[in-house]
């Protein structure tokens, strides 16, 4: 399934199978969990620095970005040579009763001492753990080092044994390490089967610390006109293709050499672009939004499904009969297109246009704005007779009928939709410190509120899934972005919980220069770095889990701004930044890992 680093408000690219680019590396810094920073300021000086980057060598040749390890691999366990009995044979020999007493007693983390009473190491007379005069209270380290000092125990003592008490020591040793081994055994499997339980979200792809060399710049399939805005509008990636949308038109670029492939015809004639679905379905299908002519008070109201697989358009529509002045926002979902428009949202069968439903709002001159994703459509309405003023209304994607509705009674002056699945917004207020983000679950409860703005900086939330370049991303129920301080230092990563809107982890951003949250990708959200003279750019990665940080390998000297300069999209084993701005960046800009 298509992947992009940019992210759609938490929906996963849908389009032809390709493989995304990233496997793991190492780690970065550690993380601090939310907890470990009460009381503290959220710019923390950390071990990781970003100082000990090489400075970049020749044009072509950018390296490895390689921090320092912040965990140490442990040394082998090497231990002395002793003369035991057969061990392995022992443990194999121990009855499975007292096998898993001994797995269970290494879960709960019981000791193996006794004490004078017999019972679970009291002294019988004071009631006190009792130790040996002059030691410690037991053998310190693995179970194995633990099992290893009770047999050295049972073959000595303060008299030399005789033969047969030589031999019954012995067997109790033997019989005790075997005991040990087993759970020490079931300890290391436990911790495996929890490393194996975090899955591949956990491990970031091969190529991903590898240092990524430049393959092809697009170029214009004509040059634009005289003051034409070159502002991005939307872009997809599938197996064979970059597709940019802007002023100029949408056009597709070959993703193996950068060449022009195709060009979308305009549903009417002198009609630009004004819109791109965020994605394509598993068909390769698409949207593209087009205005009847080049003025930016022209209605955004013309509909094409657009195959990406020739550039054809499928069908097209007229989703408003407005004159000027009208905006409107498409989805690509499974087997249908749906279009939030000013005045209502409808939906069309993917494959040949049947109309399938229209929603109106649920009162008088409604006005409306939002996006759909998986099941649910998530609208911000506003409508004459309503109460409160502002609600957030959920449809059916099946059906255009409401799933359900809140009111917003904190009086807000906009409201942004950021992801219809899960349903999140944004309100803005009277100050800065009145903006908040709203979270629903499926059913329209509990909701989340979230401040943007608060002592430690503001959340880079305002732009979802309405945009080209979102900077706020969704996962299931958790929420990822980055906070900027409010002096302006580096920002802070940051994820927060959407059923309870408590900020699950955040992570200080050690790297100099400018960074910006670019998009999810295998469990994890991704930043951009720019580059630097002590510092190619790059792409750091922190797990949505629990926020430890990894940063990838460096790309290619002269990469400057490019991969904070707009949208990331990742296929057919190519990183390619689209640009918001193609005057200053260029069209798009492909990289490979490096062999």
């Amino acid at each position: 399934m298509a992947q992009d680093y940019s992210g759609t408000a938490g929906q996963d690219p849908v389009g032809y199978d390709y493989q995304p680019g990233w496997y793991p590396t190492q780690e970065q810094q550690q993380y601090r969990p939310q907890e470990a920073y009460a009381g503290q300021p959220y710019y923390d000086p950390s071990p990781y620095a970003p100082t000990d980057h090489q400075a970049s060598p020749p044009y072509g040749e950018a390296p490895a970005f390689e921090p320092t390890p912040m965990f140490e691999p442990t040394p082998a366990f090497e231990p002395e040579p002793v003369v035991t009995p057969d061990i392995p044979a022992a443990a194999a020999a121990l009855p499975a009763q007292g096998r898993r007493a001994a797995r269970a007693a290494a879960k709960e983390g019981k000791g193996a001492r006794t004490g004078k009473d017999g019972k679970s190491g009291k002294d019988g007379r004071s009631g006190k753990a009792s130790e040996p005069s002059g030691a410690s209270s037991g053998p310190a380290g693995s179970p194995v080092d633990r099992a290893r000092s009770f047999l050295a125990g049972a073959l000595s003592g303060e008299h030399a044994p005789g033969k047969r008490a030589l031999m019954i020591r012995t067997g109790a040793g033997v019989a005790a390490l075997g005991v040990l081994i087993a759970a020490a055994l079931t300890v290391t499997g436990d911790q495996e089967d929890e490393a194996t339980a975090a899955g591949p979200a956990a491990a970031a792809p091969k190529t991903f610390n590898v240092a990524h060399t430049k393959t092809w710049t697009a170029q214009p399939v004509a040059a634009p006109p005289a003051g034409a805005d070159d502002t991005l509008l939307g872009s997809w990636i599938t197996a064979d293709t970059l597709v940019r949308a802007d002023s100029t038109g949408v056009h597709a670029y070959a993703l193996a050499d950068g060449k022009p492939a195709w060009t979308v015809t305009p549903p009417a004639d002198g009609a630009v672009p004004c819109g791109l679905s965020p994605s394509v379905n598993s068909e390769g299908l698409g949207a593209a939004l087009f205005r009847p002519a080049a003025d930016p008070k022209s209605p955004c109201s013309l509909l094409a499904a657009v195959d990406t697989r020739t550039g054809k358009n499928v069908w097209t529509k007229p989703v408003s009969d407005a004159k000027e002045n009208y905006t409107a926002h498409a989805s690509v979902l499974a087997d249908r297109i749906v279009v939030v428009g000013e005045d209502r949202a409808a939906a069309w069968a993917a494959a040949d246009g049947k109309d399938l439903w229209a929603y109106a709002g649920q009162g008088q001159y409604c006005s409306l704005s939002g996006t759909a994703a998986g099941s649910r459509v998530l609208l911000h309405s506003t409508c004459a007779d309503s109460n409160p003023a502002d609600q957030a209304v959920a449809l059916n994607a099946a059906d255009g009928k409401v799933h359900w509705w809140r009111g917003l009674n904190n009086q807000p002056k906009t409201v942004t939709v950021l992801s219809a699945e899960p349903a999140v917004l944004l309100t803005t207020g009277a100050t800065p410190a009145d903006d908040r983000i709203f979270a629903w679950g499926d059913s329209g409860d509990p909701a989340a509120e979230i401040p943007v703005t608060t002592d430690a900086g503001r959340l880079e939330a305002t732009r979802g899934a309405l945009s080209p370049t979102p900077s706020v991303f969704f996962q299931d129920q958790t929420l990822a972005t980055t906070l900027v301080p409010p002096n302006g230092g580096q920002p802070v990563a940051v994820a927060y919980d959407l059923t309870t809107g408590k900020q699950r982890w955040h992570t200080p951003v050690t790297e100099k220069g400018k960074t910006a949250p670019i998009g999810l990708a295998d469990g994890a959200l991704l930043l951009a770095t720019d580059e630097r003279l002590d510092q190619p750019a790059h792409l750091s990665r922190y797990l949505l889990t629990n926020g430890r940080a990894t940063a990838g390998g460096g790309f290619a000297q002269g990469t400057g701004s490019l991969l904070t300069s707009g949208r990331l999209l990742t296929g057919g084993g190519k990183v390619v930044a689209v640009p918001e701005h193609s005057t200053n960046f260029g069209l798009a800009t492909a990289f490979q890992a490096k062999g």
